[in-house]
């Protein structure tokens, strides 16, 4: 499965992984959807008030009839947008006192380990300050705090770990990269 996120690295995360030339699904991070060539399988956002928005609003020439939309919290069941609310079991994260720690990435990848996948590939999510992928060139990007890293290195160190690899940035460093034997195995 390739995993697309805002990163600014995401549009040539997008051409390496497609060199690959492997089959997969797609799941995509807020509004990384509109970079991807093709639909997609899988859509998250967990960031904010406004992904709510962003769930009613994905465009239908990008999404099948059966995208799932995913997030966790305070959804209401009844209310359109999301197809899927996720509980966090066993984190050691109170999700009642915290954000969603590591971000919306690492939310979709415990969804789609969750969702049975078994090799997950990181396309735009380098966890860097150097902005998004749609933002002007010199515009910073989010500023990730310590808890955000030890979560993905907490990750990193589960046996679920080794399911994942990024193209880019810190968390290519943390989960490595992806080969094409890798993803061939």
């Amino acid at each position: 499965m390739l995993i697309t996120a805002d990163g600014r690295t995401l549009l040539k995360d997008i051409e390496r992984f497609l060199a690959f030339k492997v089959p997969h699904d797609v799941y995509c991070v807020a509004r990384s959807y509109k970079a991807i060539p093709g639909r997609m399988n899988h859509w998250a956002n967990v960031d904010s008030s406004g992904s709510k928005w962003w769930a009613e609003h994905l465009p239908p020439n990008k999404i099948y009839r059966d995208t799932i939309r995913h997030t966790h919290g305070d959804v209401n069941d009844k209310e359109p947008g999301f197809d899927v609310n996720w509980d966090v079991i066993g984190s050691n994260y109170d999700p009642r006192d915290v954000r969603w720690h590591g971000s919306t990435s690492l939310f979709a990848v415990y969804t789609a380990i969750a969702m049975g996948y078994k090799k997950l590939v990181l396309a735009g999510s380098p966890l860097d300050t150097n902005g998004h992928w749609y933002d002007p060139p010199n515009m910073q990007g989010p500023q990730w705090d310590g808890e955000t890293y030890r979560a993905w290195l907490d990750f990193a160190k589960a046996k679920e770990g080794k399911m994942v690899k990024s193209l880019s940035g810190y968390t290519a460093q943390i989960l490595g990269e992806p080969t094409s034997k890798w993803l061939r195995l």
